[in-house]
């Protein structure tokens, strides 16, 4: 056609079409070619990618220039033809970029005729019989561009219908994409042709950088070498399962759970591989973690010199170390199975038989000794077995467990120390002296074999008051309670004994070479005893609660003296008193140093009172309708580098050292001056104010005159002042504390009892004594919405001071559930969080002062 049109065409300019447009002509066809170029790129892009536009327009822009070549150059001999082959070109790239990126019919038919009205543009420029030949061919060309923009709108309008096959696959990439797992696809070359954002991320890359490269390129060697097989394995036709490490930063390993699937065509052959990798670290530490407890709990049965074993329900043997196992004279595999009656006498068997019974229905440990002898050998033995419960996940019971040892030298020794009087008299335990003797010989074993043992030091905690309160009959017979329920704890490889007074004490053997573990189980064996303790005792039909504040000296090489030993331990006891009571303290060498600080506090302490350093802080006490009726007066010390230093951190050091007494007697002054200076403010004149005695400044012979003095000197109103007290230094000498409290309240003072119901609480005293308040304190406060007990003691102590006709506050009242419990049961004033904490003065007169 082509050559037709070569042959067709003019030899001269003639040929060319001219009119008056001749010079526009070129400018305006070029202009318009070039829209329908990008007209053609836009939909190009929308609907096939950037490749098709550079195609379409690149043909497009082509015959554009072309096209304008042509009719400027009209004298050339060749230019009409080269002219009409820009325009076919011309009409066949715009339709064919058009049909190519739509399938639709409206812009299909767009396109369409929009080249037919291209075409026949080129045939009036060409064919120039008139002269508006060449001004029609504008026209059509504008109606072709029109057209085609026509059919782009309605392109736009309406989407590209996909094929339910398209769709289907893209709402599965869809899914896989936002699965957790990884999942790539592989072809036989290894090159990634499909992968997830989670694998991707895995790989530390996104999936853009990832498409189309192979996995020896996005992977360390060493990684990549370690999957190769399982890749082959897959590209082979099988499916491959396996886990691996995958170590992402130094301490930072991953576990992943791998599975390889041959991908394959219709034909049977693979051409590729599904890879789905799952993280599993989690589980993976778990089960490594359980299998590194379950390892160090054999070896520390195997470690120790004990017979261990385990018992089903029906008493039968399910494990034993290999001490139980040498014994009986076979392997610890071969008694998996057997029974008692497959190991000793009948007789004995019957006996070891009741007891997995009677461990089994009351669910606590037994201990019992007796001789055996195995079947299998002559030999008869003591062995002292402590028999425990075993129970599984739901905490039914599904057996035994049991430690039995061998004692028949220690019977012997027992016969020894039983002459030589090394046994407390009143317990029944192992004196001091049996216990140094013992402690000795476990540190010395330490210090030979590399382990580790514990010595925990046992204080009662408050036995004093027990003693003063009820009597030492009461005393000693919670020592022997305390003893029975600590030897209830006594293992085979423990020692226990009772230094003296409230003091026992506890040697721990055998705890294993690794020091960490070893701190481990002291600190459980402690807590444990703790625990024990802290349970109520029956004395004498009477309900004490009790408990004990302990110090842990772990001991292990090199060997230390015992007795260098039980006074690091004493110290630990000593920390545990100072935090609190009812607790542990391990040793520590920084223990020592502490006595240095604590030299270093007290001579603050003194220059503290010196330089003024103490100031007082005030919490509201409220009624009913949370109005003050009065306040505490808390010390506090402010030091230069101490910062502020905490009454606790200073009142028992200056009870120690006398320096209660000045610090008191300030206390009293400061006091008495801050209500003379709110007797001059009509919204504080009636505000009381508290003031805690210390049982060292109440028992000073010039206490009365202090307090006499204060008064004098500042001009306080006495029936503003209430003196707060603790039980236990009324109980001390009644008789003076019954003339003390009379002449102060001869004075018009309130006197207040603190801590009401921590101590001894008498029914005696209290008649006896001129209270005007009980002061609930705050731990039964705290306890008595989760604590049935503690609720009833509340209870108690409202109705007592009700019918005693006392008042009553409330300490540490912090929620409201806790002020309604009180309100409710008869309580009319309030201290605690919940209404305000501790502040200085001022803050307490803005916040207070206007009859809030």
């Amino acid at each position: 056609m082509l050559q037709d049109l070569a042959a067709a065409a003019p030899l001269d300019a003639a040929a060319v079409p001219a009119s008056t447009l001749t010079l526009a002509t070129p400018a305006v066809l070029f202009l318009l070619q070039l829209c329908a170029a990008a007209l053609a790129g836009r939909i190009a892009v929308r609907r096939l990618g950037t490749g098709v536009l550079v195609a379409a327009f690149g043909v497009a822009a082509a015959c554009a220039l072309l096209g304008a070549a042509a009719q400027l150059a009209g004298p050339w001999r060749g230019a009409g033809l080269l002219w009409a082959v820009a325009r076919v070109a011309e009409a066949v790239a715009l339709a064919g970029a058009a049909w190519a990126c739509w399938r639709g019919r409206r812009l299909l038919w767009g396109a369409g005729g929009a080249a037919l009205l291209l075409i026949a543009a080129a045939v009036c420029e060409w064919r120039n019989p008139f002269d508006g030949a060449e001004l029609m061919a504008v026209v059509l060309r504008i109606g072709a561009y029109a057209l085609l923009g026509h059919g782009w709108s309605a392109a736009r309008e309406c989407p590209l219908p996909e094929s339910p096959v398209q769709e289907a696959e893209d709402q599965w990439l869809a899914v896989l994409r936002q699965l957790p797992g990884g999942i790539t696809r592989l072809d036989r070359q290894l090159r990634i042709r499909f992968i997830n954002e989670t694998h991707a991320r895995w790989f530390g890359r996104s999936v853009e950088d990832l498409l189309g490269r192979s996995l020896a390129e996005i992977l360390p060697p060493e990684r990549y070498e370690r999957l190769e097989r399982h890749l082959h394995q897959a590209l082979g036709g099988e499916t491959v399962v396996f886990d691996n490490q995958v170590p992402l930063a130094p301490g930072d390993v991953r576990y992943r759970h791998n599975t390889m699937v041959p991908e394959r065509c219709s034909d049977g052959s693979v051409q590729g591989v599904l890879y789905f990798v799952i993280d599993v670290t989690e589980r993976k530490l778990a089960e490594l973690a359980l299998a590194e407890q379950q390892s160090r709990l054999r070896s520390l049965v195997e470690a120790i010199p004990d017979m261990v074993f385990s018992k089903d329900c029906d008493s039968v043997y399910t494990s034993c170390n290999q001490v139980f196992a040498d014994f009986i004279g076979v392997t610890p595999q071969q008694i998996v199975g057997m029974t008692d009656y497959d190991m000793v006498l009948p007789a004995i068997a019957d006996n070891l038989r009741v007891e997995d019974r009677q461990v089994m229905e009351s669910g606590e440990p037994l201990r019992s000794e007796r001789k055996v002898a195995s079947l299998r050998r002559d030999v008869a033995i003591a062995f002292e077995t402590i028999k425990t419960p075993l129970r599984d996940a739901a905490g039914n019971v599904i057996g035994v467990v049991g430690v039995s040892r061998d004692v028949t030298e220690r019977k012997r020794a027992e016969r020894e120390i039983e002459q030589l009087a090394f046994y407390d008299t009143l317990t029944g335990l192992p004196n001091r002296r049996r216990l140094l003797s013992q402690l000795e010989e476990a540190v010395w074993v330490a210090a030979a074999t590399g382990s580790h043992g514990a010595l925990l030091l046992i204080n009662l905690d408050h036995f004093k008051n027990l003693n003063d309160v009820l009597g030492h009959d009461a005393g000693d017979q919670w020592l022997q309670l305390v003893a029975q329920r600590l030897q209830r704890g006594v293992a085979a490889n423990r020692v226990l004994a009772r230094l003296g007074g409230d003091e026992f004490a506890m040697v721990l053997n055998a705890l294993g070479g690794d020091a960490a573990l070893a701190a481990q189980a002291a600190r459980e064996v402690a807590t444990a005893l703790l625990e024990q303790l802290a349970q109520p005792f029956d004395l004498t039909g009477r309900r004490h609660y009790g408990s004990a504040s302990m110090g842990i000296r772990m001991f292990s090489q090199p060997a230390l003296p015992a007795e260098e030993l039980l006074q690091q331990a004493s110290l630990a006891v000593d920390h545990a008193l100072q935090d609190g009571r009812n607790t542990l303290r391990f040793f520590d060498p920084a223990m020592q140093q502490e006595l240095s600080a604590s030299a270093a506090l007290e001579a603050d302490l003194h220059e503290g009172l010196r330089l003024r350093q103490m100031l007082l802080h005030y919490q509201p006490v409220v009624d009913t309708q949370g109005r003050m009726l009065g306040a505490e007066a808390l010390l506090r010390w402010q030091h230069p580098q101490r910062g502020m230093v905490s009454p606790a951190a200073f009142i028992g050091l200056a009870e120690q050292n006398g320096l209660i007494l000045p610090l008191g007697e300030w206390v009293l002054r400061a006091a008495c001056e801050q209500l003379a200076a709110w007797s001059q403010q009509p919204v504080m004149r009636d505000w009381y104010l508290a003031v805690n005695v210390s049982a060292r400044q109440f028992r000073h012979p010039d206490f009365l005159a202090q307090v006499d003095l204060a008064l004098a000197a500042t001009g306080a109103n006495p029936c503003r002042l209430k003196l707060e007290l603790t039980e236990t230094m009324l109980l001390r000498d009644t008789e003076d504390a019954r003339d003390k409290l009379a002449r102060l309240k001869a004075r018009g003072m309130g006197l207040s009892l603190d801590d009401f119901g921590t101590g001894f609480s008498s029914l005696g005293y209290l008649r006896r004594l001129p209270l005007d308040q009980l002061k609930i304190d705050q731990s039964f406060v705290r306890d008595m919405l989760v604590d049935a007990n503690g609720a009833a003691i509340v209870r108690t102590i409202l109705g007592l001071a009700q019918s005693l006709d006392l008042d009553v506050v409330a300490e540490g009242v912090e929620m409201p559930e806790q002020f309604a419990f009180l309100l409710g049961n008869g309580c009319r004033a309030f201290q605690g969080y919940l209404f305000a904490r501790p502040m200085p003065v001022h803050d307490l007169e803005r916040l207070w002062g206007a009859g809030r």
